[in-house]
């Protein structure tokens, strides 16, 4: 071809290109006008965004998203407010029944004030439940069914710790449940008894079996309405995405009601949901596991993911711990799994390519769980399957390392951090100093170059991400106390909480390719906040509040739409 020719072609191409560029298709959606935290380490500020069909198209200033926009687009002038990635509950659950809050109750007293309209009403055959309580409410640290049967003698009362490993009945749920002093404690359970062998009403991890299979079951209705009413509820607080730790149920009905939101394109946000991690999981189920994956691809609702326990809490006292516990020296907590099963366990479900997340609170379930990553990248030959381990709320020094080596994800909660009454009065004094310097200690899982994913663990805590930051940020509370945080070596700035939040979250579901940061081609999940979070004072955090959120270009919350 002559030069000639070929100067030509170019030209002519140059000319295809450019009217192709003119051509496409004018945005959805403009956001304008706002200081946007992208989360792309190459774009990291912003004052635009353009949205098309549910994704980013591009990036940048206001004038130039302007000159994108046709007359059917759509504008949102943020008016100077900030805008970050839509925050990713990395782990969440969802409660199917609604009961009497008794979290901040403090006292027994306020415990029974709180049922005091419970016992005006019902039947004597309608349960009574709530939940919210921690050790700290009742004296001496000891919960104890009296504080319950004086009120209601002859009506089942079960209320749940705020953890959701322990559950305080009354003695008419003992007799029900057939529970008596010679009843022994299940595998993995803990009925509490006095100094004479009587059940104090007080059920630990697998014991609170024997109580909850007596509650009603719970209506597909109810479960709709679940997760609608829950989801909804997210969105408001700025959440795009949530992971449930806790999907799968005896009945299937949080998996049934997910499925039915999806296909009915109702669900306000997007969710992950875990399946359980079971030993001696068979060829059959892993194949069942893998077509529910399969099955499910469109973004809104995904599997893939499947969640053991490995111990309990520390304020139960049934966390696995290497050493005792601080103030019961003979305790050392109540691991679930021998090491032999757990390997083999999480061997088989690596190989079938499917995510593992273990709960483990204690140092000894932690290293129990990297002891098992481990084994089972060595004897499939694998990696990078991001298995993660839930809370890691006491890691030994030595195993922080391992996180990186291994490419396992610390799934922590950012709640935890929040000083509160039960964390300073039993949970800091369950473990002593020196464990309790390090636990939830989210700045020591950053300098180990450890991958973090930020959680609420609602409803143990709430699922206000800003409050989870906020508490990771200051270890305060919001009103201020303790006076210089709690271990404060241990808090990590507000751009670090971010990415925990929303990058880190969305690594930790293996769709950090789709959303977590705000680029091009990435879902159009963002949140308009009410402030701007990284030059406020870090104490003013907790009241930060969302304005807008934007789920797939669609307006989920907020005065344009919500």
């Amino acid at each position: 071809m002559s030069p000639g020719r070929r100067a030509l072609l170019l030209l002519l191409c140059l000319g295809l290109l450019a009217c192709g560029r003119t051509a496409a298709p004018a945005p959805d959606l403009i956001v304008v006008n706002g200081l946007v935290w992208t989360g792309d380490r190459d774009r990291p500020e912003a004052e635009a965004l353009a949205i098309r069909d549910g994704r980013i198209v591009a990036v940048g200033t206001t004038d130039t998203m302007r000159a994108m926009a046709s007359p059917a687009t759509r504008v949102i002038d943020v008016q100077g407010r900030r805008v970050v990635p839509g925050f990713n509950d990395a782990h969440w659950h969802l409660p199917l029944r609604r009961p009497i809050d008794l979290s901040g109750a403090g006292t027994v007293q306020e415990i029974q004030r709180r049922l005091a309209t419970a016992r005006a009403g019902g039947t004597s055959a309608e349960w009574v439940l709530g939940r919210g309580w921690g050790p700290t409410d009742f004296p001496g640290r000891e919960p104890h069914r009296r504080v319950l049967d004086a009120d209601f003698p002859a009506r089942p009362v079960l209320l749940t710790d705020r953890d959701g490993h322990q559950v305080l009945v009354n003695g008419h749920v003992l007799a029900l449940a057939g529970i008596t002093r010679d009843t022994p404690d299940p595998p993995n359970g803990r009925i509490v008894r006095d100094a004479t062998g009587e059940p104090t009403g007080l059920l630990q991890e697998a014991a609170m079996a024997l109580a909850q299979r007596l509650l009603p079951a719970v209506t597909p209705d109810e479960a709709d309405e679940a997760v609608l009413g829950e989801l909804q509820q997210a969105a408001a607080f700025g959440l795009t995405s949530v992971q449930d730790a806790s999907a799968s149920d005896a009945g299937g009905l949080r998996v049934a009601a997910y499925q039915r939101a999806a296909r009915a394109g109702t669900l306000p946000i997007r969710v992950r949901a875990s399946m359980p991690f079971e030993k001696g999981v068979t060829e059959q189920r892993l194949a069942e596991l893998i077509r529910l994956r399969d099955a499910h691809q469109d973004g809104w609702l995904s599997f893939g993911i499947v969640k053991g326990m490995l111990d309990g809490t520390v304020d139960a006292h049934t966390a696995a711990m290497l050493e005792p516990f601080a103030d019961r020296p003979t305790e050392s907590g109540l691991p679930m799994w021998d090491q032999a099963s757990l390997n083999a366990t999480v061997a088989a479900y690596d190989k079938a390519g499917l995510q593992v997340q273990l709960h483990a609170v204690g140092d000894r379930a932690v290293r129990m769980a990297l002891d098992a990553y481990a084994h089972a990248a060595r004897v499939n030959g694998t990696s990078g399957r991001r298995h993660r381990i839930e809370h890691v709320e006491v890691a030994s020094a030595a195993d922080l390392p391992r996180f990186r080596q291994l490419g396992v994800i610390a799934s922590t909660q950012a709640m935890f951090a929040s000083p509160d009454a039960v964390t300073l009065g039993n949970f800091a004094p369950a473990l002593g100093p020196a464990r309790a310097s390090r636990a939830d200690a989210f700045a020591l899982f950053d300098e180990a170059g450890a991958s973090q994913a930020f959680g609420s663990d609602y409803p143990v805590f709430t699922m206000e991400a800003m409050r989870g930051i906020h508490a990771a940020v200051t270890r305060q509370l919001p009103d201020g106390t303790p006076v210089g945080g709690w271990y404060p070596r241990n808090r990590i700035d507000v751009a670090t909480a971010l990415r925990h939040y929303t990058a880190g979250a969305a690594y930790a579901s293996r769709d950090d390719h789709e959303k977590g940061t705000l680029a091009p081609g990435r879902m159009a999940d963002f949140v308009v906040l009410s402030e701007d979070v990284l030059a406020i004072a870090p104490e003013r955090l907790w009241a930060v509040k969302a304005m807008v959120t934007v789920v797939g270009g669609a307006v989920r919350w907020g005065p344009q739409g919500g």
